[in-house]
């Protein structure tokens, strides 16, 4: 997902790493500046939704508001 407010931004992204743990990632910056990330682990896709949602609020709160955005999922098979 991505919030936008003028020309700052947050992407964040839910995944699962190679090891099996849940892992949601927090960039942001501004347009034409170098940005910084997180990464938090939770235990559950259920916690990292739930975390994402709190996010989503906190966004609303500073005025940033949810932006489309194309985001291609590739279909990698490791096993």
């Amino acid at each position: 997902m991505r919030w936008q407010k003028n020309n700052d931004y947050l992407v964040v992204r839910i995944y699962r790493d190679l090891v099996g743990d849940w892992v949601v990632t927090q960039c942001w910056g501004s347009s034409g500046e170098p940005g910084a990330y997180s990464h938090t682990l939770v235990d559950s896709y259920s916690d990292a939704l739930e975390l994402l949602r709190e996010i989503g609020r906190e966004q609303r709160q500073r005025g940033f508001r949810r932006k489309q955005s194309r985001e291609e999922q590739l279909g990698f098979d490791f096993s």
